[in-house]
């Protein structure tokens, strides 16, 4: 290994002369390279492209490329900057789906050859040239990883802001009723003649705040990784979403809920949070009646406090139609009037009606003896006239606690982001 003076790099020597001259040796070292990090043998003729779809005349650009780099740092030259031809190709390749880890590791096993190489050219001697060319294409692979994952990331970010734009401009056209078999061709989503409208809500989102808070952190990250499933989802399902939900657009292929119960899962498991969801099925031209629809099913399940999961029409028809603006909401309503003075009553029958009429599970959940709870409910009768112990009182009473919801609460659902 040669000398140098103080703060200048100089030329590394390995077995008595520059280690860049052992590179030289080999004709088509990049090629030579490319084989063995693809594991072709010495006897086979290579293929035009690569397992990984990269044509090899592009691959074998590159390894000649890094293997200057490589040959810079062994002459002790400063590093320059990687040839924007090196970050072009790294692009390319990730707009045509090769794979970053494919290209990482064959960047490994490119570099551990060359050092391999050259250790079978030391010798004894050479112990120290060997650290310092280890340290130096130590940095030089460092630099190239770096570069070929910022390619990389620029290329998919650029992709997925993109198909974002587009899923969101292709859901809110549907969702208002002005999209065209045109729009759908050029935002490259299929034109389905029927859709999964589903309304999603992120129980306990945070309002806006003056300032960041963890809360608001928490929902900005959940809110990506929904709009990452929805990406990657193999329905390719459009969402317009915010961070306290939205709504979600699924081709309907199938004539069953599969679809929309397989993509709540996934959400829910995304989310890393109970998620509320009611879904409607709609023709193609009827999706801003449905989406209204479904929204108001997602109110109407939020209001009545019913617990997180999937909701279809069928399970909430009884109390959708109770919840229809008119006399006949606003005097079942008005049953309960005598109880608005009484909140500890309302929120005791509230509970008594959600535990499926469960006397000792009622009392464990209002950590009172069911004694009390039979006292509570007694007196219920008595301001009401209806007495939840009879089944013709019950039924008044829970129809009354649904239209009770609708005429003194304010909606609680957005329609999307």
């Amino acid at each position: 290994m040669s000398t140098s003076a103080p703060g200048v790099i100089q030329e590394l020597e390995i077995a008595g002369i520059a280690a860049v001259l052992h590179l030289r040796r080999y004709p088509r070292l990049s090629h030579r390279l490319l084989d063995h990090v693809t594991g072709v043998a010495d006897d086979v003729a290579p293929s035009p492209k690569l397992p990984c779809g990269v044509v090899r005349r592009e691959a074998a650009e590159v390894v000649a490329g890094c293997l200057g780099l490589v040959a810079q740092a062994l002459q002790g030259r400063p590093p320059g900057e990687i040839p924007s031809t090196l970050r072009t190709k790294m692009e390319d390749w990730a707009a045509e789906g090769v794979a970053l880890e494919t290209v990482q590791h064959a960047t490994h096993l490119g570099f551990r050859f060359v050092l391999d190489l050259l250790s079978r050219r030391a010798t004894s001697a050479d112990s120290r040239a060997m650290v310092v060319a280890s340290q130096r294409l130590a940095e030089v692979l460092d630099r190239v990883i770096t570069t070929f994952t910022r390619a990389y990331l620029r290329e998919i970010r650029a992709d997925a802001t993109q198909r974002h734009a587009a899923a969101e401009i292709m859901a809110a056209a549907l969702i208002a009723g002005s999209s065209t078999a045109a729009m759908a061709r050029e935002s490259g989503f299929p034109d389905a003649t029927g859709y999964l409208v589903l309304a999603l809500a992120v129980p306990g989102s945070p309002e806006q705040p003056a300032g960041p808070s963890p809360d608001r952190l928490e929902a900005r990250r959940r809110l990506r990784r929904l709009r990452t499933e929805l990406a990657i989802h193999p329905d390719a399902p459009l969402g317009l979403l915010s961070e306290s939900g939205g709504t979600v657009l699924i081709p309907e292929e199938r004539l069953d809920d599969s679809a929309a119960v397989e993509l709540f899962e996934c959400l829910r498991s995304a989310a890393r949070a109970p998620l509320l969801a009611a879904m409607v099925h709609s023709p193609r031209h009827e999706i801003p009646d449905a989406a209204h629809r479904a929204h108001e099913l997602l109110d109407l399940v939020q209001r009545l406090n019913r617990p997180p999961g999937l909701y279809r029409f069928t399970d909430l028809a009884l109390e959708y139609q109770i919840t229809r603006p008119g006399p006949a909401r606003q005097r079942l309503s008005a049953l309960l009037d005598p109880l608005r003075s009484q909140p500890e009553l309302l929120h005791t029958l509230a509970l008594y009606i959600a535990n499926n009429h469960h006397r000792h599970r009622t009392a464990a959940t209002l950590h009172i003896h069911a004694n009390t709870l039979d006292y509570r409910l007694r007196r219920i009768a008595k301001y009401t006239g209806l007495d939840p112990s009879r089944s013709d009182g019950l039924w008044h009473l829970q129809s009354a606690l649904i239209a009770h919801a609708y005429e003194t609460e304010p909606a609680t659902t957005a329609r999307c982001g």
